[in-house]
């Protein structure tokens, strides 16, 4: 799929969950700079409510990780979440869709567990699947997401510390999922085996 697709996505999924952000007041907003802004609109917070009743956190990823090691999905149920994820570009590799990103880390591991466990589970339709998917890929990569936004606003991305280049390309898979060091958001793929855990994340 190409890139252009995947960024028409991309902002429709920011729209999705526009109202799933960390809760600042819009009487703040003035006082953010762009990249904060984006920020507290975007990105849902520890603890946000989910449709499938878990709330947001990063301790559920090895759930979700065991969740793709375990659920069987019918070749019908595959199909679903090869349409739920297909148009969704992976935020670790955006040259590959979500559906394969460009090889098996526990970023993506964690959004096929979801997935799966929502479709068997839960018999969740495809369009259900897909805000899930894409609420839980804000919140454990929030720094791709808020970069992609800048970008489309023209913003000078090194500015407000993001990038929304490549994590697999640029040796970060071993790295947690994001952090913040000094300034700069590094976003990586949590690791390509056992999970790299975030650091003072819930």
């Amino acid at each position: 799929m190409r890139r252009s697709a995947f960024l028409m996505v991309l902002t429709v999924g920011v729209l999705m969950i526009a109202g799933c952000g960390s809760g600042k007041s819009t009487a703040t907003s003035e006082s953010l700079n762009p990249a904060e802004r984006l920020w507290a609109r975007i990105v849902p917070a520890t603890g946000a409510a989910t449709d499938y009743e878990i709330p947001l956190s990063f301790a559920n990823t090895q759930r979700f990780i065991d969740w793709y090691n375990t659920v069987d999905l019918s070749t019908a149920q595959a199909k679903v979440r090869e349409e739920v994820l297909s148009p969704l570009a992976a935020p670790c590799c955006d040259d590959y869709p979500m559906s394969t990103c460009c090889c098996v880390c526990n970023l993506s591991r964690s959004v096929w567990g979801l997935s799966a466990y929502l479709i068997q589970e839960k018999g969740y339709s495809a369009e259900q699947v897909r805000k899930a998917a894409l609420q839980w890929l804000h919140f454990i990569r929030p720094d791709y997401y808020v970069a992609r936004a800048l970008k489309e606003e023209g913003k000078y991305l090194a500015r407000y510390g993001v990038s929304a280049e490549s994590s697999c390309f640029t040796n970060r898979c071993d790295l947690p999922f994001y952090r913040k060091t000094g300034f700069r958001y590094i976003g990586g793929c949590g690791g390509m085996e056992t999970l790299v855990p975030m650091e003072n994340k819930g």
